[in-house]
């Protein structure tokens, strides 16, 4: 897009509104790198100072987002995860907003919980064994969540199923005909450790939200209990 320099409308705005086409084509991806400031002054012909107040009224709005010593990046589109909806999964959710899940499963099997949140929650006895399912899901490829999954015994079946292709909910609905709805749930932001930043790929000590919840079934006993960790800037929180 060639700027109008005897237009009314400022020159910053028309090069925002030509960055924002070229966001709409495809042609700057989500996470993809803008050219310097020294290179898009070049490119329309501009001082640094008309690039800077395009650049900030971009960030302004989220469009695009700098990062220290990196340069500025376009910025990812919100996910938004539905706090008001009961009992949607992570697959359910990526689906909501056109994206495809999937999982890598990190430990699959039978131990003791150490957390004493999740022991109460699942009405255990001490030294009691459980089912855990830990998983690292990702929303079209990319990662986002660690979810930590805990079932009573009777879940043992779950351990034969496919959970980095199907739906852990989709499964217990439609294979176990269990109604799925939302139990307590307890929210806490934490900075990613280093084991955390290498699975979500991201910086250490990243801000991310730690969610601690259990999920009930629709008779009222606990279903499992999840610890997660992840979603960070990417993601829109809905109440209410």
């Amino acid at each position: 897009m060639g700027l109008n320099y005897e237009s009314i409308v400022p020159l910053y705005e028309q090069i925002m509104e030509s960055i924002k086409q070229e966001m709409h084509s495809g042609s700057l991806a989500p996470h993809q790198k803008l050219p310097t400031e020294d290179e898009l002054s070049t490119q329309y012909g501009v001082s640094r100072i008309t690039i800077r107040r395009a650049i900030a009224e971009l960030v302004k709005q989220g469009l695009v987002e700098k990062k220290q010593g990196k340069g500025t990046f376009v910025a990812a589109p919100k996910l938004r995860k539905a706090f008001n909806r009961p009992g949607m999964s992570f697959t359910e959710i990526c689906a909501a907003n056109g994206m495809k899940a999937s999982a890598k499963i990190l430990f699959s099997g039978v131990e003791i919980p150490q957390n004493e949140q999740v022991v109460k929650w699942l009405g255990l006895k001490p030294g009691v064994q459980a089912v855990r399912i830990l998983r690292l899901r990702y929303a079209d490829g990319r990662p986002l969540v660690i979810e930590d999954n805990y079932f009573s015994m009777e879940y043992a079946y779950l351990l034969a199923v496919d959970l980095e292709h199907n739906s852990l909910y989709h499964y217990l609905r439609e294979k176990k005909g269990i109604e799925i709805i939302p139990g307590e749930v307890i929210l806490r932001l934490v900075r990613a450790d280093s084991k955390t930043a290498k699975l979500l790929e991201v910086s250490r000590g990243t801000p991310m939200l730690q969610i601690d919840s259990c999920t009930r079934k629709g008779d009222g006993d606990v279903l499992h209990t999840c610890h997660q960790v992840g979603y960070g800037e990417d993601f829109d929180f809905i109440v209410r």
